[in-house]
């Protein structure tokens, strides 16, 4: 694929074109030709709209610079790849802590290093996972509660609030038994280790601590499905301007189908008027998860997307 972009830029040129560089250390460009602007991948991918390109939620770092461009509320980053060692700390100090390392390309929670306090932290990490991620995104961590918003054709078919782990006071027994007891029958039990303990104590708890009756002890920060998070369904809630942006977000990324990660206060009211961002566009959304949340009602969005692709093929 490296030979890709010499030749097809040659092209463009020699058609009168001109050519903006992207991301120059993964080969993306834009193509300004005929009062058109093309994103280019490396190679072409020609998707439902061939201006925007097939990778675009693919890549995290990508996604983030299309949301920038467009001027919608993501959390301020910085790409990082393997061969920009000397502008690391360039870099690391226009962001504010905390902060959150991610493989640019990861997905399902691989390659994610949250809640680090410090730049020497952050390069510790870096150059050590650098090896393994060499594309990595770092991005300043916002506060809120964790939303899906399940977007098609610029249309909201469903919302979804996710819960992380959580366990109830009863007044009777320790966090740990708590924890125990409710992920006995989860797919995967969370892991106690520094950054657990460390989230135990801001809420003002340990694993020995016995909380009151009705008391809410969160065991993780986000969401984490498979260690017991609960969805609460937010359909009717989510305020139309909420709406608008995630649809101008899924219109940046050229999905018609897309899932996308919002963390705010509240999805009821203006994002304009709260800390509202997104954080990732999902090209390939989860679509079960709309279907029997924890809470709420069950969403047909398969429903909605078939009768959608029906429309399209009349």
């Amino acid at each position: 694929m490296k030979k890709n972009p010499p030749v097809i830029k040659r092209v463009v040129k020699e058609m009168g074109g001109k050519i903006e560089e992207l991301i120059p250390e993964r080969g993306y460009f834009y193509i300004h030709l005929k009062g058109k602007r093309i994103l280019v991948t490396r190679k072409f991918k020609i998707a439902t709209d061939v201006l925007v390109g097939g990778d675009t939620t693919k890549f995290k770092d990508l996604t983030y610079l299309l949301l920038k461009e467009k001027g919608l509320p993501t959390p301020k980053s910085v790409c990082l790849y393997k061969y920009a060692e000397k502008e690391l700390n360039k870099k690391l100090i226009t962001l504010k802590y905390p902060l959150i390392i991610k493989d640019a390309q990861g997905s399902n929670s691989k390659g994610i290093f949250p809640n680090i306090q410090d730049i020497e932290t952050a390069e510790k990490i870096i150059r050590r996972e650098i090896k393994n991620f060499p594309r990595l995104i770092v991005q300043e961590m916002v506060q809120g509660k964790e939303y899906r918003i399940l977007m098609l054709a610029g249309k909201m078919i469903a919302g979804l609030e996710m819960i992380p782990p959580r366990v109830f006071g009863d007044g009777l027994h320790t966090v740990k038994q708590l924890m125990e007891k409710k992920q006995e029958k989860t797919e995967k039990r969370t892991i106690i280790n520094d950054l657990f303990k460390q989230n135990l104590k801001q809420q003002g708890f340990t694993l020995k601590s016995v909380p009151d009756k009705g008391q809410i002890v969160y065991l993780k920060k986000s969401s984490a499905l498979a260690e017991g998070g609960e969805t609460q369904d937010v359909t009717t809630l989510v305020s139309k301007k909420a709406i608008a942006v995630c649809a101008q977000a899924s219109l940046a990324a050229g999905k018609c189908l897309a899932g996308l990660d919002v963390i705010c206060q509240d999805i009821s009211l203006d994002p304009e008027k709260q800390s509202f961002n997104i954080l990732e566009i999902n090209g390939k959304p989860d679509i079960y998860i709309h279907y029997n949340p924890t809470h709420g009602q069950t969403r047909d969005v398969v429903r909605e997307i078939i009768n959608f692709i029906l429309k399209l093929k009349t």
